[in-house]
């Protein structure tokens, strides 16, 4: 026979009848203008009733990675390829991390309209070039000053503002010993060092024995208006007594910090930046928040431009990873996202090669595929090349939440092979009650429902959604015109699970199937549970064919009058109403019978028998 076909035609005839009967007639495909990326290789979750079918449909994905990962049968192998990062140029890593940077002046930022720049640069600056900040010290406030006040721009220059915070230990400690030789040496050192110092002129007074310790517990515990109180006690009693420099200048910024924090939550944001601007000092790494809480602040108010500047300022210069990670993740949310791309690429290889902020470079591609998913709109277009970046990116790192992600998406488009496959890889990575949820709701929309039921009822109790899905299952098939012979253990289980749950729709399906098994009893009973949980068309109308069948024509008539509007289904139960049918009455045109005529008709003549006739008649 194979003669008459070509070698071709016969190896295509053979690749076609290996092929699954839905791909030839594409009942299983759903159009989708994206494309469908489905995991490497997807793992097969182990179900002990899984068909042959099921297994060789979530096996073979239609779109795989450039380099395909080995899934061993336990741990998914991570993948070869990297991920290309969004800007692929990456700037060099600082020199001297360790090196405690300038304090950031957030005043001497400009304001412009965003515009195409390079990678790093501020798209949102007149010039796309790096803004240099000026270094600033903190000038201290006065300790007695009122600590709600808002500190005053500074007037001195960022030497005049250092010569408050001049160590003067060693200064004094001369003066105790009235070494004065090194004594000049120590003042002529500090001045070359702050021209416009001047040596305390309270050098050679007596020394005090007052302690700072309970004044710093107070400062600790955030008393600050107790440390307040506490020093003027203590001036009080020691005129020649002040506090430290060091008390004096933390104090003062704690307190600026808390003002920061307490116009943020109020959502003043002019006065947060303000507060800023005054005070360089809380503009450092090791005050992150505060830069954190000024940088929201500037986007807020649409500065752009002098946001993603303090943005920057902590990828240049500071080194926490956690901070620095989560700068990126904030900006992220307050940027948009030409800034957030420029920041992205300022990130520092680590030690596997990988980009540092490879993660939370797609964080925005996740928003646009979770809006899709819940059916919200979003802005923002999702090509087939940034579906394949994050399949990459959680096939390498093994990331549940991700494939858990792909898994929603592609459910939403009713790409349920492609849905079933994540949904699997996501649970093998990490079992997942939600993961769970979504192979379980993909088996049904397969086709494959008793197998989506042996998975429910396995893991029945973890959530309430698989317990409803299983309900709806159980609901489905009860129902069904020819519903199957269920055992009479499994019925109990089952009624004891809708009632506990007070599941109308469970009750109700059961009611049903009671009722094609002819027992009416059971069947009456779940129809009025059904009804008291709530009521649903399916339990009214049980109620009606029950009362119906018992000839309760007074209880159908009442369902009906009570929910005929809200129910269809209750036209077709009718009341039986027994119609009177009056009997007919006979009318007549003959005159009434005379006495004589009747017995004339009876006895015939008078003539005839008259002897007889007549003495019957007086007999009679």
């Amino acid at each position: 026979m194979f003669d008459r076909f070509s070698l071709k035609s016969v190896l295509l005839g053979g690749c076609c009848i290996i092929l699954p009967i839905s791909y030839a007639t594409g009942d299983n495909v759903v159009s989708n203008p994206l494309g469908t990326i489905r995991p490497a290789a997807a793992p097969v979750q182990t179900i002990a009733v899984m068909p042959q079918t099921m297994a060789s449909v979530v096996a073979a994905p239609a779109i795989q990675p450039a380099v395909a990962p080995v899934m061993p049968a336990v741990a998914v192998q991570m993948p070869a390829t990297t991920v290309v990062p969004v800007v692929t140029q990456q700037p060099q890593a600082p020199a001297a991390a360790a090196v405690v940077p300038a304090a950031y002046s957030v005043a001497s930022l400009p304001a412009a309209q965003a515009v195409m720049v390079r990678p790093g640069d501020n798209p949102f600056a007149t010039s796309p070039q790096v803004v240099n900040m000026p270094a600033a010290a903190a000038r201290p406030t006065s300790l007695n000053a009122a600590p709600a006040a808002a500190p005053q721009p500074p007037s001195a220059s960022a030497a005049e503002e250092g010569a408050s915070t001049v160590d003067e230990t060693a200064l004094r400690y001369y003066a105790t010993q009235r070494d004065l030789k090194r004594l000049g040496a120590e003042i002529r050192r500090l001045k070359a060092l702050y021209p416009t110092w001047e040596a305390p002129e309270d050098l050679f007074d007596p020394p005090t024995n007052i302690s700072e310790q309970p004044l710093w517990e107070m400062f600790g515990r955030g008393d600050f208006a107790g440390v307040h109180n506490e020093v003027a006690r203590l001036q009080g009693d020691n005129p020649n007594w002040k506090p430290s420099a060091d008390l004096q200048t933390k104090l003062a910024l704690a307190e600026i910090r808390t003002l920061m924090q307490r116009s943020f939550a109020q959502r003043n944001w002019p006065q947060v930046v303000e507060l800023a601007e005054s005070t360089p000092a809380l503009m450092v790494c090791q005050d992150m928040n505060s830069i954190w809480l000024t940088a929201e602040s500037l986007a807020r108010t649409q500065d752009f431009a002098r946001s993603f500047e303090l943005y920057k300022y902590v990828l240049s210069n500071c080194s926490n990873r956690d901070e620095r990670l989560a700068t990126v993740q904030k900006a992220s949310l307050l940027l948009p996202e030409a800034g957030f791309s420029s920041l992205v690429a300022m990130g520092r290889p680590l030690a596997n090669g990988s980009p540092e902020f490879e993660s939370v470079s797609l964080d925005p591609l996740r928003n646009r595929m979770g809006s899709i998913a819940q059916g919200t709109p979003t802005t923002g277009a999702i090509n087939a090349d940034q579906l394949q970046r994050l399949a990459d990116y959680t096939q390498k790192t093994q990331s549940a939440p991700d494939a858990s992600l792909f898994g929603w998406y592609y459910y939403s488009q009713k790409s349920w092979e492609a849905s079933y496959q994540w949904f699997s890889f996501a649970n093998q990575v990490s079992s997942d009650a939600k993961s769970l949820e979504g192979m379980i709701l993909n088996m049904r929309n397969l086709d494959h429902e008793v197998e989506a039921m042996a998975l429910a009822k396995k893991n029945l109790e973890l959530t309430p959604e698989i317990t409803k899905i299983y309900i709806e299952l159980m609901a489905d098939q009860m129902t069904d015109e020819k519903p199957p012979v269920f055992k009479s253990e499994d019925l109990k289980q089952f009624e004891t699970l809708v009632l506990e749950h007070e599941s109308a729709l469970g009750t109700q399906a059961l009611g049903w199937y009671m009722l094609s098994q002819k027992n009416t009893a059971d069947a009456s009973r779940l129809f009025d549970k059904s009804v008291s949980f709530e009521p649903t068309e399916g339990g009214v109308v049980g109620q009606a064919v029950i009362a119906s069948r018992a000839k309760r024509w007074s209880a159908v008539s009442a369902i009906k009058s009570k929910y005929g509007a809200r129910f269809e289904g209750l036209s077709d139960v009718t009341v039986y109403q027994a119609k009177y049918v009056p009997k007919k009455v006979r009318t007549t045109t003959k005159k009434k019978e005379t006495q004589s005529e009747m017995f004339a008709k009876l006895f015939g003549n008078f003539e005839k028998g008259e002897k007889g006739s007549k003495q019957y008649a007086a007999d009679y």
